[in-house]
């Protein structure tokens, strides 16, 4: 039952879907926005570099899904994307619940989550193409707050020259269970170790945005 829940509520969480939007240099660049998911507030923050496009954001039934990239600041005019070359995309996808067995205590749930992520089929979930013979999980770990997973995949599921190794996170902000992931476009990095640090980063800045 536990397994069970836990599949259901990563699918809903990293399976988010995000539509194709134009994009404006300065217009509706933010350095963090306010998302409502399941009737609760979450603000969503990128670690230094990385801004959000309003209009990537995705707010639905199922929840809340955000997408962030590379941006830098501008004296008059604040963040923009405005010849800032993508080194990094990083998203934030909001559930409508909370940490399955959260009430018990954040370690315990935790240590649930990755249990579950151990698993073939927690495995098959911190993919990109579901399919089981290409995925990797080649690191898996635990902080305070969150679980972090390294992970290949090796199927290609996008047309842009994204490492097929990745982070993916996972952690509770006001209530909410947050998936989050950060993909590299330098495949000279094959351990990813930067956008490991990105990942740390974003982390902090989501729980620094949103104190308890």
């Amino acid at each position: 039952m536990a397994l069970a829940k836990f599949r259901v509520v990563l699918v809903l969480t990293i399976g988010a879907v995000l539509s194709a939007c134009g994009f404006s240099p300065t217009e509706g660049i933010h350095r963090e926005i306010t998302v409502k998911s399941g009737g609760a507030t979450v603000v969503i923050a990128g670690p230094a570099g990385f801004c959000i496009d309003e209009r990537t954001v995705d707010q639905s039934r199922a929840g809340a899904f955000v997408f962030l990239s590379d941006c830098a600041m501008t004296e008059n005019s604040g963040p923009t994307i405005a010849r800032v070359p993508i080194s990094a995309v990083l998203t934030a996808s909001v559930s409508n619940s909370g940490l399955p067995g959260v009430e018990q205590g954040l370690d315990g749930a935790l240590a649930d989550l990755q249990g579950f992520l151990e698993t073939p089929i927690g495995q098959v979930s911190l993919g990109k193409s579901g399919n089981m013979n290409t995925i990797s999980v080649l690191s898996l770990s635990r902080t305070e707050n969150a679980v972090i997973a390294f992970v290949e995949d090796t199927t290609i599921t996008s047309t842009t020259a994204e490492s097929p190794r990745f982070w993916r996170a996972f952690t509770e902000i006001g209530g909410r269970l947050v998936a989050l992931s950060a993909t590299g476009y330098n495949r000279n990095d094959p351990e990813q170790e930067r956008i490991g640090q990105i990942m740390m980063a974003f982390i902090a800045s989501l729980h620094t945005a949103n104190p308890k």
